[in-house]
């Protein structure tokens, strides 16, 4: 998680200053009570085991007494500013013993790290910062300094006291500002951190979408499987349209099943001289018709009707095909039926 423990520290620091200023005239009477009652006690018997243990128990309830609102305000912003950070997050397993924890040489690799050494600069500045401003803060009452020895002892104290609240609270601001830096900082290396890396991001693509190499390879066998069916079919034609050396396109037309001639097979190259063979062995007539066969090639995919533009030059062709054969007829009457 994204999570700042500077931001941590300014929250404890203004809870504890914040319920010493509010609780402060509490403090004082608690603190002058105390201490009256040891001195007005004082003398009166003699320190045994039992009077020590009354006046320890004595003691120990008038510090938790004023302890409690400070270290309520305290435990109160400490879970509330991370709360803010990270919402409720429940991890038994960081509660779970792990020797390694405790490993010299794990520990070793910690410090020699990056992080460790941004974590370093990172206090040094935060010391830096803080330390000059309590600096600038003392040198601006450096005049007033002299004057407590002349001073009673509540003015004295209460001078004091307001040289330490500007001390801290201009250190709390100073702290502030880098609790903010330091948390868009930490936010910025989790983000960072998050992102995968090339070879991460080519993994997971193996993992989710297969290897791209065994698609590839399976893709290669799938045309190929497509190739062999196409040529399959090409002894089925009903003619063969050429380029007439570059492009050899097969087409079949079949009166009252098929609106329209339709492409069996198509190539280029070798694969229109393959196309050109198996025509010439099956007897499956070869017609060179250079415009007709760039526009059958590019325009029809295997399986497909041709387009209505190119009926009629089809048509032609087909009709001088079939008057060498028995079909003439036959087509004839498809062609005015479609009409």
């Amino acid at each position: 998680m994204a999570k700042s423990q500077e931001l941590g520290s300014v929250a404890v620091l203004t809870a504890g200053l914040s319920s010493l200023w509010l609780f402060g005239g509490f403090f004082y009477d608690r603190i002058t009570g105390l201490m009256s009652h040891i001195m007005s006690t004082a003398g009166q018997s003699a320190l045994g085991v039992g009077d020590l243990h009354g006046l320890a128990s004595s003691v120990l309830h008038y510090y938790l007494v004023l302890v409690m609102p400070v270290m309520g305000a305290v435990v109160v912003a400490a879970v509330l500013v991370n709360l803010a950070q990270v919402g409720f997050l429940w991890a038994p397993k960081r509660m779970k013993p792990d020797l390694s924890k405790i490993n010299p040489l794990e520990g070793f690799k910690k410090f020699v790290s990056l992080r460790i050494l941004v974590d370093l600069f990172k206090n040094l500045g935060k010391l830096v910062v803080v330390g000059t401003v309590g600096y600038y803060t003392i040198v601006d009452e450096w005049d007033t300094l002299p004057l407590l020895v002349d001073m009673d002892l509540a003015t004295a104290l209460k001078t004091i006291i307001t040289i330490c609240l500007k001390i801290f609270l201009r250190c709390l601001v100073a702290m502030v500002v880098l609790a903010i830096l330091d948390w868009a900082y930490q936010k910025y290396d989790f983000e960072k951190n998050l992102k995968m890396t090339k070879q991460e991001v080519k993994d997971e693509f193996k993992q989710s979408e297969g290897d791209p190499k065994v698609k590839s390879r399976i893709r290669s066998l799938q045309y190929e499987q497509a190739r062999k069916r196409m040529m399959a079919s090409v002894p089925e034609a009903d003619v063969v349209i050429t380029n007439p050396t570059h492009l050899a396109v097969a087409l079949k037309y079949e009166v009252g099943v098929m609106e329209a001639p339709e492409v069996l097979a198509k190539g280029a190259g070798k694969l229109a001289e393959r196309i050109k063979d198996l025509a010439r062995q099956n007897n499956v007539p070869i017609v060179e018709d250079k415009p007709l066969a760039q526009a059958l090639y590019k325009s029809v995919e295997v399986g497909g009707s041709i387009p209505y533009e190119l009926y009629e030059a089809i048509a032609t062709i087909l009709a001088h095909v079939y008057r060498q054969s028995n079909r003439h007829r036959q087509f004839l009457a498809g062609q005015g039926a479609g009409a």
